[in-house]
Formats: structure tokens, C-alpha cells, sequence
């Protein structure tokens, strides 16, 4: 097959992945073969932030390289949000667009989650969730953002069941699947790298993104195959995090101490079905890897493997995702691009809107950033191998809270319905694991935090600073 002179970009994403499941780490004691395998030829970022550590948001930054406020995907998108235009703008540029007028075949697989559902469209979407609210959409042409190939859905979690939309027909084209998603996306990977069927011209370089849904829950729809890989294990062998079923910190808010006990019993009982998910999930993973080797595509596509946020399943007594301590906002993040990036490891802050410029500025194309871009161009120092001081930040709407990470400690603020705040402190370097809020002890690093995080709510407009 043609060889490319202009890079493609692969970027696999799974969705709620939690940073601590790659078996390489030696931390969460999960089987990942492949991921283990790609780790040692990547360059692992150790230290990569899901600014906002929840679905939609997360995916509206990394698209578009803005924070939340900007994006104005502030909440999940579903049928609730929809009342307040909670969804990606059509007129958003994202990474795809610039991409597709640069010239690239642009291609996306699996779960969305960017557009909130119309009621017309409810004969073929997923239907309303025990909560009361529909979460999946289907996604006209016009607002898939460059994106040439499409085999889609907005946001469903029926892992066995799961159905598509391809091609430029309306809703009522939905094809539905029977058998484990991650499985069919990554068939259909596999024939886009391999160009079948005109997925690509195979003349052009290529943009795919796919994004799988499991790990992400219900926890349990996961093949019995890779259930078998944890078979006799208990949960007090799987859960080894030091901050597994914790009790919930008294920072945490009353409903979260509140919960916390039903979260604590849910990760023991579900924790095997999860690490089963990111087994499968991992050998999906491998299947499209050794098919981007098979096609000779290897050398000439940077591959990044990361996910939207990740899941606390336990840790601190709590479950999920959205809250600030690293099981949540600390999300795996492999790097690949032979004889172009050194593998290794890098402790480099990125968060999340980082990407679409250092993306278009390792595939050369930094001059094509768009204007309203807020993150910061890291290229040259994933191509280097430099690291520095960079601050990570922490936004959650639902929560009322901001945060600032660097390299000695985070500060979180919490406010009220009525703009009363509550700070919270962790000194990083000698308690990393987040266990012992000291606000009352380090005033003046509060400050210093404080100070350089309101710079950061001036200068990208949160309605904080009203």
C-alpha cells in the first residue's frame, strides 16, 4: 500500500478508562497484552488531565481545544441538557475539520455522545433511561464536523445490542448489531485502515478516531470470555489501589459521604466485570494495531491511546467519575510515533484542550490552529523529550468546582447555591494519593494556587468571576 509523506493520526479511545489498568503500570492487577506491548514502543504522559472528567465535555475540548466554558458543552449531552442547547456548536472547528481541509480522510467509529437527541428521532434511538432522560442522538451529516466516514451512535450503554448510523441517511437508517461492540467497531477499524469498500482513499492521509464504550458501565455486559481471565479472584485481590474503599473523606460533599457506602459495595461486586472489559477492550485494541503493521502503515501514523476520563471504582469510597482526585481525572495516555518520538515515560501536565494543537503540530500543521484554540502546542516537547512546570486544571459544572494541580500540590474550590466556598488542599508531594486535606495548615501555597487559577477563570471567561 501507498506509503503517506504527510502522517496519519489514529487515536483509540476508550471510553472511561481508568489510568491505573494498563498491566504495565503494576498497579490494578489486570491482563493487557497488547496495551503492554505498545506501551514499551510509545511515550507514556503519566501525568495527562481530563480537565473535565465526563463524557461530553471531555470530548467537546479535545475536539475543539477550548475548556467548557468556551465549548459550552458544560454537562452530558441527553434530553435534559437539550432544554438549555447543551451540545458541540456546528459552526465549532474541531481537530476533523481542520484535518478534512488539509486534505485528510477523516473517519469516526463508535459512541459520539456530542449531540442531544430530538424527540422526532425517538422510534430509533435508544429509549429513555430509568432516569427519565434519552441520551443517545442521531447526528445529521452537517454536524459530523469533517468527519467523511461515519459509523456512529450518540450514547448508548446496550454493549450486546448496539446500533449504528452510517452513511448520509436520516435516523430511521439505524443498522442494529447483536454481538460486544468494541468487537464490531474494531472489525470495522480494521477494514478502514485496510480502505475497503471506500471507507478512505488510500491516497490520501487519515484522521480515525475510535471510540469504544466499554470499560465504560453496565459493567457486566462483557463477554464470559474475558470474565473467565478473573475467575476466582475476590475483590479484596483485584481492588489493590491504597485508597480502595477508603471512607469517604470528610471534604467530600454530604451526598458523596452519603453515597459512599452503596459505592464501596457496588466496586466489590463489579470490579472483576470491569478489568474483564478492559481485557476485551485490550485485545480489540491489538486486533486494529497489528492490521495498522499488517497494511505498512506503522511508520508513518502517530497512534494515541487515551480516554475521556477515568473511573474511581472505589477508591476514596466512591464510584465513577467527575470528582477531582486522580482516579478520575488522571487518564491513561500512550503515544506512538516511531523514529519521531522517543518511547519512554514523561511526568509533562497536558490537559485536555492541549491536544488539537499538538496533534496538528506533530502532524506539521500548527500554522492551520485556529484562532479560538485555547490549550497549548506541547509538540515540541513530546519531540524533544523536555518536561517543565505546567499547572493541570479542574472544571466541573455539576460539582460548582475549579481546581489547579502543578507540581506540589491541588487546590480544589467548591461553591454553594450561595456563592460560599469551601477550599480544599492536598500538599502532592508527600501525600500523592490525595488522603489529607491541609487548607488550615499552607495558606500562603493556597494563595499562590489561588492567585494563578483565577488568572486562568479570567482568561478563559468563567462566568466564576461574576
Amino acid at each position: 500500500m501507498k506509503q503517506n509523506k504527510q502522517p496519519n493520526l489514529l487515536i483509540l479511545q476508550p471510553d472511561e478508562y481508568r489510568r491505573r489498568a494498563m498491566g504495565f503500570r503494576g498497579e490494578d492487577p489486570v491482563l493487557t497484552p497488547n496495551l503492554d506491548r505498545f506501551a514499551a514502543q510509545a511515550l507514556e504522559l503519566t501525568r495527562c488531565f481530563s480537565t473535565y472528567p465526563v463524557c461530553s465535555p471531555w470530548r467537546a475540548s479535545f475536539l475543539t481545544g477550548q475548556f467548557p466554558e468556551t465549548t459550552g458543552v458544560t454537562h452530558n449531552c441527553n434530553s435534559v441538557a437539550a432544554r438549555f442547547d447543551i451540545r458541540l456548536a456546528r459552526n465549532a472547528v474541531c481537530l476533523s475539520d481542520v484535518l478534512s481541509d488539509a486534505g485528510y480522510s477523516c473517519g469516526y467509529i463508535g459512541k459520539w455522545h456530542l449531540d442531544s437527541p430530538n424527540p422526532d428521532d425517538g422510534p430509533w434511538l435508544e429509549p429513555p433511561r430509568e432516569d427519565g432522560r434519552v441520551w443517545d442522538a442521531w447526528t445529521p451529516p452537517e454536524r459530523r464536523h469533517g468527519f467523511d466516514f461515519w459509523f456512529s451512535y450518540g450514547c448508548c450503554d446496550q454493549h450486546f445490542t448496539p446500533h449504528y448510523w452510517t452513511g448520509t441517511g436520516g435516523p430511521e437508517t439505524v443498522l442494529q448489531y447483536q454481538g460486544w461492540s468494541p468487537e464490531i467497531e474494531a472489525d470495522e477499524a480494521i477494514r478502514y485502515l485496510r480502505a475497503e469498500d471506500g471507507r478512505r482513499d488510500p491516497e490520501k492521509p487519515f484522521m480515525l478516531m475510535v471510540s469504544m464504550n466499554p470499560p465504560h458501565m453496565p459493567f457486566d455486559e462483557v463477554p464470559e470470555r474475558y470474565r473467565a481471565l478473573y475467575a476466582g479472584q475476590g475483590p479484596d485481590e483485584l481492588l489493590t489501589s491504597p485508597v480502595a474503599c477508603r471512607q469517604a473523606a470528610p471534604e467530600l460533599t454530604e451526598r458523596q459521604r452519603t453515597a459512599s457506602p452503596g459505592h464501596i459495595a457496588e466496586a466489590r461486586r463489579v470490579v472483576a466485570d470491569y478489568f474483564a472489559a478492559v481485557s476485551g477492550v485490550d485485545e480489540q485494541l491489538g486486533r486494529i494495531l497489528a492490521v495498522l503493521a499488517e497494511e505498512g502503515l506503522e511508520e508513518d501514523t502517530i497512534v494515541l491511546f487515551t480516554s475521556d476520563h477515568g473511573e474511581m471504582m472505589g477508591s476514596h469510597g466512591l464510584m465513577y467519575k467527575g470528582v477531582w482526585y486522580f482516579d478520575s481525572t488522571q487518564v491513561p495516555c500512550l503515544l506512538r510515533w516511531p523514529q519521531q518520538i522517543a518511547a519512554g515515560r514523561s511526568d509533562l501536565i497536558v490537559n485536555t484542550p492541549d491536544w488539537l494543537p499538538t496533534l496538528l503540530g506533530l502532524l506539521g500543521l500548527e500554522a492551520r490552529t485556529p484562532a479560538a484554540v485555547e490549550g497549548e502546542n506541547l509538540a515540541p516537547d513530546l519531540l524533544s523529550g523536555r518536561s517543565r512546570p505546567r499547572d493541570g486544571w479542574y472544571y466541573n459544572a455539576e460539582l460548582n468546582a475549579r481546581g489547579i494541580t502543578d507540581d506540589e500540590g491541588q487546590l480544589i474550590v467548591i461553591r454553594d447555591g450561595h456563592d460560599r466556598e469551601r477550599e480544599i488542599y492536598y500538599n502532592l508531594t508527600s501525600d500523592p494519593l490525595q488522603m489529607h486535606d491541609i487548607s488550615a495548615e499552607q495558606p500562603a501555597a493556597m494563595r499562590a494556587a489561588r492567585a494563578r487559577l483565577d488568572a486562568w477563570l479570567r482568561r478563559t471567561g468563567d462566568r466564576w468571576l461574576r
